[in-house]
């Protein structure tokens, strides 16, 4: 027997068509095939939520420490002082004559705090450690010598690598908002200092000379201080830096407009003879800003 459906399809069924009334529903149907979309169901929300609770508990311990890993940027304007007297000094020689070294060449001590400037990039390649590159600049206040020194400025600058040390970056109390720390430092330090002073060309007879000294050094800073952690990328804090300036060189320059200039260097004679590149220190009392680019 054929029954005709829409479209021109026909379906053939040989014990007769299909009964579309009402027939009594079967009660009690157990079979395995009925329960198996909702098992299935069951079993894939099960498995989701098993997977996306594994990977959240994998990504909390690197969410923890994401912060202290990365590039660091640093700025640290800083108030200090070199000490108070010229690392180029005249040392008196009986084979060699300096004819009027002046009161700064000769232990003067004019000199008093500036402002220091501090620039560091850097990367934080785990949580306790850091190194990179640093630079500065620094300035220093002068008084007035009593040898008709006039003009008198001091600078420096200096450029080298710094390593620094989080030692309880690993405390998860701590280094959620305190980030204290320590650090070293190998860097080349120059040194400048200018003068006018007159200078006696014959008895009654002197020029406006123009002087300069500077002193090469290999310094060593060392620096303490603790960040307070403001945004997970932002950071400010205190640190006290300490610098032990070694000296290489020392040069002391004169010159006067019209006239030849001469120098004289701790390095090579005659000015070995002449000229001392003392050692110093260099004490900072600073405000650190840092920043973290996180990995």
């Amino acid at each position: 027997m054929k029954h005709e459906i829409p479209l021109g399809i026909a379906l053939s069924f040989p014990q007769g068509p299909p009964h579309f009334g009402s027939e009594p529903e079967v009660v009690g149907d157990r079979s395995p095939l009925r329960r198996l979309p909702a098992f299935a169901l069951a079993l894939v929300i099960t498995l989701a939520s098993a997977a996306a609770a594994a990977q959240s508990a994998a990504a909390e311990p690197a969410k923890a420490d994401s912060h202290q890993r990365g590039l660091e940027l640093m700025l640290r304007p800083a108030w200090g002082a070199a000490a108070a007297d010229s690392p180029v000094r005249y040392q008196a020689s009986p084979r060699v004559k300096l004819g009027e070294p002046g009161a700064l060449l000769q232990g003067a001590t004019p000199y008093g705090a500036g402002f220091i400037g501090q620039g560091f990039i850097g990367y934080r390649f785990h949580p306790i450690f850091s190194a990179g590159l640093r630079a500065g600049f620094r300035t220093t206040s002068a008084a007035t010598l009593t040898d008709g020194s006039a003009s008198l400025a001091r600078s420096a600058w200096d450029m080298g690598f710094y390593a620094r040390v989080y030692p309880l970056a690993l405390n998860e109390s701590t280094r959620r908002s305190l980030d204290p720390w320590i650090s070293v430092g190998a860097e080349y330090l120059r040194d400048i200092q200018t003068f006018q002073r007159p200078v006696s060309l014959s008895p009654g007879v002197s020029v406006p000379g123009d002087f300069t000294l500077t002193h090469h050094a290999v310094a060593v800073p060392l620096a303490i201080g603790v960040d307070y952690r403001i945004l997970p990328w932002l950071s400010v804090g205190p640190s006290f830096e300490y610098t032990v300036a070694s000296g290489i060189t020392g040069c002391a320059k004169a010159g006067a407009v019209g006239y030849s200039s001469n120098t004289f260097c701790s390095d090579e004679d005659p000015g070995k003879q002449l000229i001392q590149a003392k050692t110093y220190g260099v004490w900072s009392l600073g405000l650190d800003l840092k920043v973290t680019l996180f990995e």
